[in-house]
């Protein structure tokens, strides 16, 4: 913070890659503090979903940027310390962790609350399908159809209904995009920017083992996103909450592309981790 912030500018020609000029371009105009924070706080809100509370988040922020952001006290009304405050990227990290930390302080836990209790998957609606055809047709679900949304889950869909020697029974939660049509299956969770999120799992396993039937909650991943975690996490949480709750046992497990291309078997047991399969 205590160098100024400025981008600097090399002119060279091309052919001998000799220097021709050099210059160093700074900010004309910086804006006052007061506007500097306003946008951090406008930010905030947006990252965090809030309402109405910009005048009680404001004082927090300003606090938060010239006593504790960086480390030390600082005065935010310098040229120097305007002339980083306003690039838009520390904005953005500033607002990013201040909406995580919000969000944690005022995350409520409850009980498990089901919108629709008593809901089972053969209630669900009759939907239209148009991803990744011609569609698969599977024995050991509820449904005519698999709906997936990729290759790869075609090929896990395959796997459980062919090959899964200790699969009971499964079904393709991914039709969220049906609306009140999908399988309605979701549940909350605090994204990295400290909002409120919805998350929608793939699918839902039934699993024969020694000690009696799993049911499992997988997610199948071709890649990490932001907020992967955050989701395994919740489901992970979920899944133990439920299982003291009703007395059954539910497993969360994220399987991803390259792990099912090394580990596939002939059980659902060979993808999961011997700790958790219970077989």
């Amino acid at each position: 913070m205590a160098e100024v912030f400025r981008i600097t500018l090399k002119m060279e020609f091309a052919t001998t890659e000799t220097e021709v000029h050099q210059a160093d371009i700074t900010a004309p105009w910086l804006p006052i503090a007061q506007e500097l924070v306003s946008s951090i706080t406008n930010k905030v809100i947006q990252a965090a979903r809030l309402s109405n509370v910009f005048s009680d988040l404001y004082p927090l922020v300003r606090t938060y940027v010239a006593q504790r952001c960086f480390g030390a006290t600082i005065d935010i009304e310098s040229d120097t310390v305007r002339g980083h405050l306003n690039r838009l990227e520390i904005q953005e990290a500033i607002a990013k962790y201040f909406a995580r930390a919000i969000g944690k302080l005022t995350i409520e836990k409850r009980e498990i609350e089901f919108d629709k209790a008593n809901f089972k998957l053969s209630d669900t609606r009759p939907f239209l399908w148009r991803r990744n055809l011609p569609a698969l047709q599977a024995t050991k679900t509820i449904f005519n159809f698999v709906a997936s949304y990729n290759p790869f889950e075609r090929e896990f869909a395959e796997f459980l209904d062919r090959k899964g020697n200790d699969v009971i029974r499964f079904a393709s939660l991914g039709t969220t995009e049906q609306g009140e049509s999908g399988s309605q299956f979701r549940i909350d969770y605090l994204k990295p920017s400290g909002a409120i999120g919805f998350y929608h799992p793939d699918w839902v396993v039934v699993q024969t083992t020694d000690k009696g039937e799993v049911n499992w909650i997988i997610e199948t991943k071709g890649r990490k996103w932001e907020g992967t975690e955050e989701k395994d996490l919740a489901m992970t949480q979920w899944c133990e909450r439920i299982t003291e709750r009703i007395g059954k046992p539910w497993r969360f497990k994220r399987i991803n592309q390259i792990e099912f291309n090394k580990r596939k078997g002939f059980n659902l047991a060979d993808l999961l981790d011997p700790e958790l399969s219970l077989v």
